[in-house]
């Protein structure tokens, strides 16, 4: 029997206004029936199929749900109906939005949200009705932009969406399928309007030099880290519109950059928002208390690792998982099914840091935080003799660069206390933190933070070795590796400061100490010590009151081989500067928790004091200078 709606819909003809959605009915029975009327009636009738296609022209959402169809291999029909849920109805708009007012658009989802069927329809739909439209998809390699019989592939959904369309409601030509003179490997063009949609893989600057309405990137979070940031680059003239969509995939990539540090308008999709995955949502209070959040109730199917699959009645027998998680039947049967925590985080929670294998455990790092932080009780810089080294006083400064949790009476270090200052030095150009650590030996305690982006290595040398002084020749501790840490190393052995760490032949018996100064944090060795600081905290034989820290300690990830890295490191087109955290204070800290077990060892005899402009004096000043004309042949001028 026909429709009474598709009848209203039709006869009504001079009174239609946007939207026309609410027309379309949403279950599966009566959406198949209402597509079934709509198309028998256009067939008879050409002037009602001309009036349907000015409504699929001015309503998205009623094109989709009369028009598009999607697919799924995994349900028994893999051919379904677009019938979108609520969540989608707003994600499709907002994303249309951006298309027309030209704002960038970013998709942070879980797996199985059918972001890219979305994203995906919104453009064609624009390229369907809208004349001289230009969009550009991109993904990881050219097989998922375009290849013929792949089901993953960007272009072989769009032309899924046509082959159950109507001739009457496609382009000229775009019916005859494999012949449509418009449709060619990587680029779709219609003939009616003049709109077309390309595609491209990052294997090249993508989309460079281009000019486009809007670009749709796919899966942004598995490009190689620095194809995504080249993306990101080659792109930004190219289009006022960019789609980037993806699951999290850690910290070091461009993905995870445009979420947290762009002005892109966020479309997230989680799992919770799909009304098929969040039936019989739940969790546990701070008491480990069940909370029920909806009035679902039904038999499920419960899958535990280990256990055979077993059907219980939902709430009444169910095996609920409280670990203050948001949880439902549906999730906790998908967590069974992945291998890792890592996965959950990635395919499900959208979350970022937990997609990578944290190092430092988040809920300990919490609950240290909680416990250990406390407000800078000084704040301020520290003033010295250029070149005798010698400090002169500390000058409090709110905008100083150093933050002190202890007391200076009368300006001063108490004499009696011992401390290790462990440091990670950078380039000095802006783009990261030098930063020294200051850890009270007796207490175990962290007591103060040095940090500074704009000092060359020579003159953060300068700066620590200073501190050090002011501390009561502290035992220093520094990274020695790379070009910076070997020019730093060069200045303090220039100035004879003593009280320094010395390597250990760490494979050797006995750990013999050998006469290089400093701390070599090749891969692992930056493991060895950071496993070791993580003990220290963990235990509390080394306390940290900066919260800036314990930020940083969560950006840390372990890589495949077991090597710790920040999650930045491993992206040489990271753009975020020194305002981003880079990890730079932690290795510090971990450098003097190294400098806290070093304090049973003697160090090597102090050199004296050399009095300033003694023989002995002049000899060291032309053996700095000698020492910076070769740091400034290694490494080039303005490293001195």
């Amino acid at each position: 029997m026909r429709s009474w709606l598709i009848m209203a819909v039709l006869t009504v003809l001079g009174s239609m206004t946007c939207p026309h959605y609410d027309m379309v009915p949403k279950t599966l029975a009566a959406n198949l029936q209402f597509r079934k009327d709509v198309l028998e009636t256009c067939k008879k009738d050409p002037f009602k199929a001309s009036t349907v296609k000015q409504m699929c022209a001015e309503d998205m959402l009623f094109y989709v749900n009369t028009f598009g169809f999607t697919y799924d291999p995994r349900q028994k029909t893999p051919v379904l109906p677009f019938i979108t849920y609520d969540f989608q109805d707003e994600a499709m708009l907002t994303m249309a939005d951006c298309v027309q007012v030209g704002e960038d658009f970013v998709v942070p989802k879980s797996r199985c949200m059918g972001a890219s069927w979305m994203g995906l329809t919104v453009f064609e739909w624009f390229w369907h009705f809208n004349k001289d439209m230009s969009f550009l998809l991109i993904s990881r390699n050219e097989k998922y932009v375009d290849e013929s019989g792949n089901p993953k592939s960007l272009f072989w959904k769009i032309d899924f969406l046509h082959k159950y369309q109507p001739k009457w409601l496609l382009p000229n030509g775009r019916w005859l399928a494999d012949k449509d003179p418009g449709r060619r490997l990587l680029h779709l063009a219609n003939a009616d309007n003049d709109s077309v949609i390309d595609g491209e893989s990052t294997t090249g600057d993508a989309g460079r030099g281009d000019r486009r309405t809007a670009m749709f990137i796919d899966e942004h979070a598995a490009f190689d880290a620095n194809d995504g940031f080249k993306v990101l680059r080659a792109t930004r003239d190219t289009t006022k519109c960019r789609g980037f969509n993806s699951t999290p995939q850690g910290a070091n990539n461009a993905f995870y950059e445009v979420v947290h540090n762009s002005a892109a308008r966020n479309v997230r999709l989680h799992w919770t928002a799909h009304p098929e995955y969040n039936k019989g949502l739940y969790r546990s209070d701070k008491n480990g208390k069940l909370e029920l959040l909806d009035n679902y109730s039904d038999t499920v199917t419960v899958r535990r690792k280990g256990e055979d699959p077993r059907v219980v009645t939902y709430p009444g027998n169910y095996p609920f998982r409280l670990d203050g998680k948001i949880r439902s039947p549906w999730y906790d049967n998908e967590c069974a099914r992945c291998v890792s925590e890592m996965e959950i985080a990635q395919e499900l929670d959208i979350d970022f840091l937990g997609s990578d294998y944290q190092f430092f455990d988040p809920e300990t790092v919490e609950l240290l935080r909680k416990k250990n932080v406390r407000p800078p009780t000084l704040t301020g810089d520290l003033e010295f003799d250029p070149e005798t080294l010698v400090p002169k006083r500390f000058t409090e400064n709110t905008r100083g660069d150093i933050r002190l949790w202890m007391d200076l009476p009368d300006g001063k270090v108490p004499y009696d206390m011992k401390f290790a200052i462990g440091s990670d030095v950078s380039a000095g150009t802006g783009a990261s933190n030098s930063v020294s650590s200051i850890v009270n030996i007796a207490t175990n305690e962290k007591v103060g933070v040095f940090r500074t982006s704009h000092i060359r290595p020579n003159g953060f040398a300068n700066y620590a070795m200073a501190l050090a002084k002011f501390f009561n020749n502290a035992f220093m501790v520094w990274d020695a590796s790379g070009p910076t840490g070997k020019t730093f190393t060069m200045r303090v052995m220039a100035a004879g400061y003593g009280n320094v760490y010395y390597r250990r032949m760490e494979k050797k018996v006995g750990q013999r100490v050998t006469d290089e100064p400093g701390y070599f944090l090749n891969p692992e060795a930056r493991t060895h010590v950071f496993e070791n600081y993580r003990d220290s905290i963990g235990a509390q034989t080394f306390i940290n009151r900066s919260v800036t820290a314990y930020i940083e300690m969560l950006q840390f990830i372990v890589k495949p081989g077991g090597i710790v890295e920040h999650s930045k490191a491993a992206n040489s087109q990271d753009p975020t500067g020194a305002k981003s955290a880079h990890g730079d204070e932690v290795v510090a800290d971990a450098l003097a928790n190294l400098g806290l077990s070093e304090k049973e060892r003697m160090p090597k005899a102090t050199k004296p004091e050399i009095p300033v402009g003694c023989l002995a004096w002049r000899i060291a000043q032309k053996k700095m200078s000698e020492q910076k004309q070769m740091s400034n042949s290694e490494l080039g001028e303005g490293w001195g």
